[in-house]
């Protein structure tokens, strides 16, 4: 990292230095050695209390976004990744929400490298989470803070147990490496803001770095909100009387600093727009009151989770409410109030504090937006991974003022060492413990059915692993009891279907997968195992109708026209069966069974020739 991302401390008790008021000559790199040392500890021991991942397995979307994803098996998709969204190469046919062609940029190479090498995976993962806590680091550095509080700051943010899902899960990588892209866009646009002959060449690394965050993840744009909330909070016009000629003065010196980064947006706009046919579509629909009512719970989900990150679950009982509460919607609405007027108070002492208390809710706001996920699905632990930078430095600061005097231990008050080992400790302990249930998939559904038996998706996760684990058993009998509670439930009627047909239970699953159709007739995979289930049961005739139905929905479905092949080849047609295996070799190259098929069909269709030819 250059030398110009290391500035000089401000004096115990100033207020920070900030990058525009930095003298023009490149500031000194630390000269004490005992904080690049401090600063490898933390990067040492955050590793150490993820590397027990390593021997973790895929979980939850880990599969459907890797293992099972033809898109992130061939080079040839990549164009693909600019132009639909994430979910695009497993459900073609539904609209998504989601558009980051660089992570699925990031998912290829991971897989061109490591293949299905799990632990590699998880890896990457934690090395992406080591970057952003270095660069948090840097920050917190940047913007004059001093050594103790960066360092202090780099090691509860890398040892949050709030980072779990975004560290012990391997789908999770979005959330580290859309820190590493903000960060370092804004570390470059603090660079550009010193009176330097490069200010040009850094705005523009940080321009770019901002385009490619917006591409990782799209929440990427509050960088917009961050850089105008610096150039406030650090500007002249903060603390003095506000009139309109300086709030207008304001805005344009704003907006002549950070155009480029709106240009940007505007750019990318069209982009997404065309590859999600719109901004954005519904999942859940939700009135603007239950809009309204679900927010203040979901904000004190999140207050909790940063300040006390313990029974921490990848799923939770999470309903929107319908019916404000005292205990739904009042009470979780005076505590957000209460933590605001706090944040508020603490953020008027301090241009660092306010600062970074901006961090602690600007993440939030588009994840306001629940209406754009599934049902009860709107609280997750990953999205406070930003948020907690914001905590990271609050409390680093708040101890950094609290311990101090003599004696020292290594550059730094003793009481502050001793504080910030035992808050190492305690975090490095919640972490250890509380991330044991990524470990595989089993042990995944289990240990998150018991934190939420109300929620569905996760219950029927459960279910599906069970099954697929061959405990049919416990699995029918929970998909059926889904099915009579949920009776619109598609996805616990279509497992149901599935796992019937592993069993052989042909009637029931025929049954059920008709049912599942009724629910949703655009599912192209429930008219294959429809066909599949009437092909077993002799009825070839109506198998092929039935693929072909699944065809005409997905006509590039993985296996689709393999399994039309062997039906046409049962009754004789060899060469349409040829035809379906050569398509289906042509969609998926990698497919060994469906080559040697076009093989064999075509030596029987030589050998039938030639047999011919000698017996007209």
């Amino acid at each position: 990292m250059p030398d110009e991302f290391f500035p000089q401390a401000s004096p115990l008790g100033r207020e920070p230095v900030t990058a525009a008021s930095l003298p023009p000559d490149r500031p000194s790199a630390p000269q004490d050695s005992s904080f690049a040392l401090g600063m490898a500890i933390v990067l040492a021991l955050t590793f150490a209390v993820y590397s027990q991942t390593l021997r973790y397995q895929f979980v939850l979307d880990d599969r459907g976004q890797i293992v099972e994803n033809p898109a992130v098996h061939s080079w040839h998709a990549v164009p693909s990744y600019f132009t639909s969204h994430v979910w695009a190469a497993i459900y073609p046919e539904e609209l998504g929400n989601y558009y980051r062609p660089l992570f699925l940029l990031w998912l290829r190479i991971n897989d061109a490298i490591f293949g299905n090498q799990a632990g590699a995976w998880h890896l990457t993962t934690i090395l992406t989470h080591l970057l952003t806590t270095f660069l948090v680091y840097l920050l917190v550095w940047r913007v004059g803070m001093g050594r103790e509080v960066a360092l202090l700051a780099a090691l509860i943010f890398g040892l949050h147990p709030a980072h779990i899902e975004a560290v012990a899960w391997i789908s999770g990588v979005t959330e580290p490496l859309l820190g590493i892209l903000l960060i370092a866009s804004l570390l470059c646009y603090l660079q550009s803001r010193l009176k330097s002959g490069r200010a040009l060449k850094w705005q523009v690394i940080s321009v770019v770095f901002f385009a490619l965050a917006l591409l990782e993840k799209e929440t990427a744009v509050i960088l917009v909100g961050f850089l105008l909330v610096y150039e406030w909070i650090y500007g002249p016009e903060r603390g003095r009387p506000l009139t309109v000629r300086r709030v207008i003065a304001w805005c344009w010196g704003a907006i002549r600093k950070t155009w480029a980064y709106f240009f940007v947006i505007l750019l990318y706009l069209p982009v997404r727009i065309h590859a999600l046919k719109g901004f954005s579509h519904i999942v859940t629909s939700l009135s603007t009151a239950q809009l309204l009512f679900t927010w203040p719970p979901l904000i004190w989900f999140w207050i909790r989770h940063l300040l006390w990150p313990v029974g921490l679950s990848t799923f939770y009982d999470f309903p929107a409410v319908v019916h404000p509460t005292l205990r739904s919607f009042i009470l979780p609405a005076i505590l957000d109030v209460c933590t605001g007027i706090v944040l508020v108070a603490c953020a008027r002492r301090s241009r660092a504090v306010a600062f970074f208390a901006t961090w602690l809710v600007l993440p939030l706001i588009p994840l306001l937006n629940i209406r754009v996920f599934l049902a009860d699905d709107f609280a997750h632990d990953r999205y406070l991974y930003l948020p907690s930078v914001g905590l990271a430095v609050l409390v680093a600061m708040a101890l950094k003022k609290v311990c101090v005097g003599q004696p020292r231990w290594l550059g730094m008050p003793a009481s502050l060492l001793v504080a910030a080992t035992c808050l190492a400790a305690s975090l490095s302990y919640g972490t250890i413990t509380e991330s044991f249930y990524f470990s595989d998939n089993l042990t995944f559904y289990a240990y998150n059915l018991a934190q939420a038996p109300q929620n569905r998706i996760n219950e029927l996760n459960y279910a599906t692993v069970l099954g697929e684990d061959g405990k049919y058993g416990p699995a029918l009998a929970i998909l059926t009891d889904m099915v009579n509670r949920y009776p619109d439930f598609w996805p616990a009627t279509y497992n149901l279907a599935y796992t019937y047909y592993k069993l052989g239970r042909l009637p029931e699953a025929e049954r059920y997968f008709l049912r599942a159709i009724r629910l949703k007739p655009h599912k192209p995979d429930e008219y294959l195992y429809l066909g599949m289930t009437r092909f077993k049961m002799g009825r070839t005739g109506e198998a092929i109708a039935t693929v072909q139905q699944a065809i005409a929905i997905r006509p590039t479905g993985y296996g689709y026209h393999f399994a039309l092949g062997v039906m046409l080849k049962t009754q004789g047609d060899l060469n349409g069966a040829l035809r379906e295996f050569q398509v289906e070799l042509a969609t998926n190259p990698g497919e060994q069974a469906a080559a040697e098929q076009v093989k064999e069909i075509k030596h029987q269709l030589k050998a039938d020739s030639g047999a011919e030819a000698r017996h007209p």
